[in-house]
């Protein structure tokens, strides 16, 4: 028992030895402070420590994969981490080397911080997740913005007026306010993030488009002709005509045709007259165009001539 009692008071007394030769890592830690925050660089600043002989900065996604950016002089109480992409959060760590009077190398935290952040940039990727026909909803998503805090978003009918407006946490969010599978809308977004204890908001994204794809109403073969009728979408610019002789395989674009229309009759299928006792399979797909860019209701559904039923891709 007593033998025990002197290794404790021996390990305590060479703990305590070490102490007093070299400096406390928690006196020394005066922290790191993010200032004048811009789009493609964090700058950090720090307090001097008497007894550094040099500082090393630490940059990584996170504390884990942390490397070693910069080695700066004894003078330096801060610095400019630069080229970097606008809207990302970083984990950057300062420490000091110092040297003992023994000649002794030891290496200390200055301080740390997991979230320093850029200012964002205008949200890019507004687009169409998924369309949800029969329960009348659609989600929309676009590409994260690492630093925002939120979002804010506004959707618009295809005649511009503003239907609703919201914010939300994440880079998602469903509509679902009266939505009709017959028209176009359009949605846009901007992220807001506080740094440094301002409040940044970006210019409005470029508007993202959403619709369904049209349905068809009736699909009918005769000896010399088929013919196709769907639902419109008010503000399409146009639609595109799929047939196949198989469900979900081998479909031939057969028609484009403009925003009046609403029907098409094709009298060959891959240079084969159509024929009443043969089954076709149709789709139609819906086009947006703004400006250069064109948009599609893609695919989902497909109907046969036989009954007009419907299935799934």
């Amino acid at each position: 028992m007593k033998k025990s009692i002197q290794k404790v008071l021996m390990a305590a007394f060479v703990l305590a030895a070490t102490l007093m030769l070299a400096p406390s890592v928690d006196a020394k830690a005066y922290g790191i402070t993010q200032i004048n925050p811009a789009k493609d660089s964090i700058t950090v600043t720090w307090t001097a420590e008497p007894d550094a002989t040099n500082y090393k900065v630490y940059v990584g996604e996170s504390y884990s994969d942390a490397v070693l950016y910069a080695v700066l002089p004894a003078t330096a109480t801060q610095y400019t981490i630069s080229g970097l992409p606008a809207g990302c959060e970083k984990y950057v760590a300062v420490k000091y080397t110092y040297q003992s009077s023994s000649g002794n190398t030891y290496e200390y935290n200055v301080g740390s911080d997991y979230d320093l952040r850029t200012v964002p940039a205008k949200v890019t990727g507004v687009k169409q997740e998924k369309w949800w026909y029969f329960i009348k909803q659609f989600d929309v998503i676009w590409d994260d913005v690492e630093s925002a805090d939120s979002y804010e978003w506004i959707v618009y009918n295809n005649s511009g007026k503003k239907l609703k407006s919201g914010t939300a946490t994440g880079n998602r969010f469903t509509y679902s306010k009266k939505v009709s599978n017959t028209m176009v809308y359009k949605v846009k977004v901007r992220a807001k993030s506080t740094i440094c204890g301002k409040t940044y908001t970006t210019p409005w994204s470029s508007y993202g488009y959403f619709f369904t794809q049209p349905r068809v109403k009736s699909v009918k073969a005769t000896n010399g002709k088929l013919t196709i009728k769907w639902d419109k979408i008010s503000g399409a610019t146009g639609y595109e005509v799929f047939v196949s002789t198989k469900k979900t395989t081998g479909y031939k674009k057969v028609k484009t045709v403009s925003k009046s229309k609403s029907s098409v009759t094709i009298k060959k299928f891959k240079s084969s007259k159509i024929k009443k006792s043969k089954k076709y399979y149709v789709f139609v797909k819906a086009i947006k165009k703004v400006g250069s860019r064109k948009y599609t209701s893609g695919k989902l559904y497909y109907w046969n001539s036989k009954n007009s039923s419907y299935g799934y891709f």
